[in-house]
């Protein structure tokens, strides 16, 4: 037996009329409403700011930044998070194509995020077994793009991998000017943290540069005398032998006529296989003779 309301259509030919439960606008009305409520619990602003503070991201959230990415491809922010995400998948022109926009547009802030990716991507180009046209592209794009950020206010979390960048490219000016950017007026000891910070990481040339800076600005003659060391050490360590003997000089200053660093440079020249300069720093020793001119190698 049919129930009442089957009854009711039962001699209708053709299709069943259905019910209408809600109007066009008003399914419009509530569809505004639930977007309304997902935007109050869950602000694309404030999340996309989270993420910005993770390294590695899961593939869940990965494929959300890029869902999110495809609704608002003009959004900066989605843009670089989307292009950290994937950045082990794409090639470099991938990656440049993707962040060529935020550098032409984007604030302070972005660009230097967007050069930050390119910059792994260019070092990574020129760490791995690449052909050697390869290599020289991926050197020339990474000095355009580290002589187009000193034209910025860069941050100082990311002036100094620019600074380290700059350093392995015997880039010194460069790398210097972002280094100042860090450090302008920062004391001794912070400048010594930023250093072993640098060493953790195995960025040699930055922190010699941080030692050696700090050495400059250090008023005691001991800690002069270790900060001196630490950064010339840092050289060697990096194997930049001849890097390291032009700093020396560089950085001597007050020092020139100290017994305990001339003992330090002497060992260090042989090291880096200059017997000549090892005989000068030990006839300096000796003979307690002053320091040549400045510009004039020892």
């Amino acid at each position: 037996m049919l129930p009442a309301r089957s009854k009711r259509y039962a001699g209708i030919d053709g299709e069943t009329p259905r019910l209408q439960l809600a109007s066009n606008w008003q399914l419009a009305l509530i569809a505004v409403l639930m977007i309304g409520l997902l935007r109050v619990i869950f602000p694309q602003k404030a999340l996309v700011e989270k993420l910005y503070d993770h390294e590695q991201l899961d593939e869940l959230t990965q494929s959300y930044i890029e869902n999110l990415h495809r609704t608002d491809p003009g959004n900066a922010d989605l843009t670089i998070l989307l292009g950290r995400s994937r950045r082990d998948q794409m090639d470099t022109t991938a990656l440049e194509r993707l962040l060529q926009p935020i550098l032409a547009t984007g604030n302070a802030r972005q660009r230097a995020e967007a050069r930050l990716l390119l910059l792994a991507a260019y070092e990574r180009a020129l760490n791995t077994q690449t052909p050697a046209g390869d290599v020289q592209r991926a050197r020339a794009r990474l000095v355009t793009l580290l002589q187009s950020a000193q034209h910025d206010q860069v941050p100082p979390q990311l002036a100094g991998a620019f600074a380290a960048s700059a350093f392995r490219l015997d880039l010194s000016e460069t790398g210097l000017d972002f280094l100042n950017q860090v450090a302008p007026g920062r004391s001794t000891a912070a400048l010594e943290g930023y250093a072993h910070e640098a060493l953790g990481t195995g960025r040699h040339l930055l922190a010699a540069e941080y030692f050696l800076l700090a050495r400059r600005q250090a008023a005691d003659r001991n800690a002069a005398r270790t900060y001196f060391r630490q950064g010339i050490e840092a050289l060697m360590a990096a194997s930049r032998f001849q890097q390291a003997l032009v700093a020396a000089d560089r950085s001597l200053g007050d020092l020139a006529d100290d017994p305990e660093t001339l003992r330090f440079l002497i060992q260090t020249a042989l090291a880096a296989g200059d017997p000549v300069r090892a005989a000068r720093y030990a006839q300096r020793l000796v003979f307690k003779e002053p320091p040549p001119p400045p510009g004039v190698t020892p």
